[in-house]
């Protein structure tokens, strides 16, 4: 159902006729709205079933409904129009001539997406919000405060529908990891969530465990990569207080074809721009480790780089020119070390790391301009202020879900090296029970431990039972 509202700008009194879809499935969702005329960002929220507040809520503007002439259906009292949608993205606010429109971009969505998928994928986001608020966020918030050992009881000893003590650390973290991708799930599209994984898995087994075992160490061993794993999780829940600005994003990440004319009425620059920087931090401060893996992987030695890291740290002009090629690695800044992702390694080829140099550079330096109109990010060099990019907010969004995407395949990548390295100390810990399926007992663990299933995580899956409500 649509329903019709003018929102009345707070500054120069134009009206915009908004076009508001009721009826999805989340609760409320922010809204969004420039002003044509002065550029005033309206912010609000649209309530679906809230007791006593069920409708448009404005924070900083009124509405006021709309003046219709029924004959020729005709609304007298608007400059402008905009849909508005928490599930869909938009067409951008634009002039109005007074007739309503005879269709809608929240129809013409039906022909770009399978709406059964569509369907079941919002009321999943819907719960998986609801109870992350309520209970699931307290977990990550001891996480990130370091109070490992209140994590079980936060986890209430389970593992998605699983019960699983969580006598040891590694368990908890492997419960917190199973939240994460249960919220994450419809992030990834085209490629499920969990078949990256098993590709994951299934390259990290040929690892080299004595060269990964010397790579921990000199990494600053297990405790580091605890740190590290808490520092990945900040990225993802970070991304949950921003999701229900960018869910659009994500549906249009579900398009046919995806037309540049189309925008989010649930987002400003403002509301994503921190999470953008913030995350490309974490996670280019974090990818020594998949390219490090990767070197061993493909090069047989942490320390071996691919040609284009080893050229560039070794020509006469880099300004860190002593230490071994890993030290010299770790001196580049971050902005290098995205120019030198090699998506033809394995692991990096899997994290598929989002991360543009330039909007990060922009918003780091505030050497960039925002047009809330037209949605549109303009970086500019911090030198000569020349434009170095300019992507649509959409496209920003976006990115902020490859970032956390990138997030959860980090977080899995420092869980299985946690796991490699705990076991000669009889610390122990499995995967989701569904990653094992038909596996037999001599067939390798879907761990990625490189082990007999028999002799790796079979004990600890056969003790699992399933949570009866």
């Amino acid at each position: 159902m649509v329903v019709p509202k003018i929102v009345i700008c707070p500054v120069c009194g134009r009206r915009t006729y908004a076009r508001i879809q009721d009826g999805g499935y989340l609760n409320e969702y922010p809204v969004r709205i420039y002003c044509i005329n002065c550029r005033t960002l309206i912010r609000g929220t649209y309530n679906m079933s809230a007791p006593g507040q069920k409708g448009f809520i404005l924070y900083n503007a009124k509405s006021e409904e709309c003046d219709v002439e029924s004959t020729r259906l005709i609304v007298k009292n608007a400059d402008y129009k905009i849909e508005i949608s928490g599930e869909l993205p938009c067409a951008l606010v634009s002039e109005f001539d007074g007739s309503i429109p005879r269709t809608t971009t929240f129809l013409d969505a039906t022909n770009q997406l399978d709406m059964k998928t569509h369907i079941d994928r919002l009321a999943v986001f819907s719960t998986n919000i609801d109870n992350w608020k309520r209970y699931r966020s307290i977990a990550f918030q001891l996480l990130d405060e370091g109070s490992l050992d209140y994590l079980p009881k936060a986890l209430m000893n389970k593992m998605g529908d699983y019960s699983y003590v969580c006598d040891n650390y590694l368990k908890s973290l492997h419960c917190l990891q199973e939240i994460a991708r249960e919220e994450s799930s419809y992030l990834f599209c085209q490629k499920s969530e969990d078949s990256i994984i098993n590709d994951l898995l299934s390259e990290l087994s040929a690892v080299d465990e004595q060269e990964l075992h010397r790579f921990v160490i000199d990494s600053g061993g297990v405790n580091a990569f605890v740190d590290r794993y808490r520092k990945v999780m900040s990225v993802f829940t970070s991304f949950m207080n921003i999701y229900p600005n960018v869910l659009p994003a994500e549906t249009y990440l579900r398009y046919r074809n995806q037309d540049a004319s189309l925008g989010i009425a649930t987002c400003s620059f403002e509301d994503i721009k921190s999470f953008y920087q913030d995350s490309y931090e974490a996670l280019l401060s974090l990818f020594y480790i998949p390219v490090c893996i990767d070197n061993i992987l493909v090069r047989k030695n942490y320390t071996n780089f691919d040609n284009n890291i080893t050229r560039y740290i070794n020509d006469p002009r880099f300004r860190n020119p002593n230490g071994t090629d890993y030290e010299k690695y770790f001196g580049m800044d971050k902005g290098k070390k995205a120019d030198l992702i090699n998506n033809s390694d394995p692991i990096q080829g899997i994290i598929q790391l989002s991360a543009n140099k330039q909007i990060r550079n922009g918003i780091g330096h505030n050497s960039f301009s925002y047009d809330g109109i037209t949605q549109t990010i303009t970086a500019y060099s911090n030198r000569n202020k020349a434009q170095t990019v300019q992507k649509s907010l959409i496209e920003v969004a976006m990115d902020c879900i490859g970032l956390t995407k990138s997030s959860i395949i980090m977080g899995e990548i420092i869980l299985f090296i946690l796991r490699q390295e705990l076991r000669s100390e009889g610390i122990r810990s499995v995967i989701h029970p569904r990653f094992y399926g038909d596996v037999g007992l001599n067939d390798r663990c879907p761990c990625g431990s490189g082990i007999k299933f028999k002799k790796c995580c079979r004990a600890e899956i056969g003790s699992m039972r399933v949570i009866s409500e």
